[in-house]
């Protein structure tokens, strides 16, 4: 493997999609946000999103981008941002499913209700974790593979906090048997349904579920093949100099070891500069010292980039800027 440094990563748009991810609570929306800045300053055509469900890309940029479509940023060329909603997602989930419980009859129904195949809707009211994220990867993957958004160089995801990131690279060996029982589920009904339409002479129509159920398993191997390619894709670790913080940061990159997922970098925020006039300050920074050398040991694979704890909030295109100079220096 071939540590490039993030200097060199600026200029290489081969590695077309980044992901920023960590514990939460680390500055992953502030690091997203002003690498993304960053690109489009440098004429990159860039676009940033959000998978996290508690997105702050809005803060971030001053800007309201909950509408789930890309939106330019006012005052900076060259970068679109958007925050993807995971409940949208996961009525996506149900209408791929084709679950619709008024299609027949309310009689037709009441009598398949016999055969335990009235609650169907019951299996999507409660998402398995992760899966808002990953069908939101899916959907967003789909349109920027269009030719209508091939001009964006750089895509960048915000991702969630490490569990849930780490669920969703799991999560195409889960859609086999999640998938799986739905479509069980389906046949069943299907097969009650043909019966009782017969009975009542109406005719039965074509049921394309097990073609929809493997074309959401085809997105989610697309997006996990895609992850996967070291030479489109970068995963950038974000953390903070605490033994919480950086012990999650290494259970991350071994997972995305495991995964096989590139890992080169890892930016560390809020490091606390000595103060003569902030006895506080001196007394954390001592203690981060020492936990940069322990990061050091761990990572020592790892381009380290260091950030300074920043005395006011980095949100506005002027502070990203700022940042993004810090990160690329």
């Amino acid at each position: 493997m071939i540590v490039i440094s993030l200097k060199l990563l600026l200029n290489n748009t081969n590695r077309r999609f980044l992901l920023v991810g960590g514990k939460g609570g680390v500055g992953k929306s502030s690091i997203s946000a002003s690498i993304a800045t960053t690109f489009a300053n440098n004429k990159q055509m860039t676009l940033i999103i959000s998978t996290d469900p508690a997105h702050s890309l809005s803060d971030s940029f001053k800007q309201d981008l909950s509408g789930g479509e890309p939106v330019p940023i006012v005052g900076l060329a060259n970068l679109f941002a958007m925050e993807i909603d995971p409940k949208q997602s996961s009525d996506d989930f149900k209408s791929l499913a084709n679950i619709n419980k008024q299609e027949d009859a309310d009689n037709l129904m009441s009598q398949l209700s016999q055969f335990g195949l009235d609650d169907l809707d019951g299996i999507f009211d409660t998402m398995p974790p992760g899966i808002d994220e990953a069908l939101a990867l899916a959907k967003v993957i789909q349109f920027i593979k269009s030719e209508k958004y091939s001009h964006f160089k750089r895509i960048i995801f915000d991702t969630a906090p490490t569990g849930h990131t780490l669920r969703m690279l799991s999560l195409p060996d889960f859609l086999d048997s999640f998938m799986g029982k739905i479509i069980k589920l389906r046949v069943k009904m299907n097969n009650a349904t043909s019966m009782f339409k017969s009975l009542m002479g109406v005719e039965t129509q074509p049921d394309n579920t097990l073609e929809i159920m493997e074309h959401l398993k085809s997105s989610m191997n697309i997006v996990r093949d895609l992850f996967k390619d070291g030479s489109q894709t970068e995963f950038i670790i974000a953390t903070i100099p605490t033994m919480m913080a950086i012990n999650e940061s290494e259970r991350l990159k071994s997972q995305l070891n495991q995964e096989g997922i590139s890992v080169n970098h890892i930016i560390i925020n809020q490091i606390q500069n000595d103060n003569s006039n902030c006895s506080f300050c001196n007394v954390r920074s001592k203690g981060q010292s020492e936990n940069l050398k322990y990061i050091q040991s761990k990572f020592e694979e790892l381009t380290l980039t260091t950030l300074p704890f920043y005395d006011k909030e980095i949100t506005g295109i002027g502070s990203l800027t700022m940042m993004g100079s810090d990160i690329f220096r």
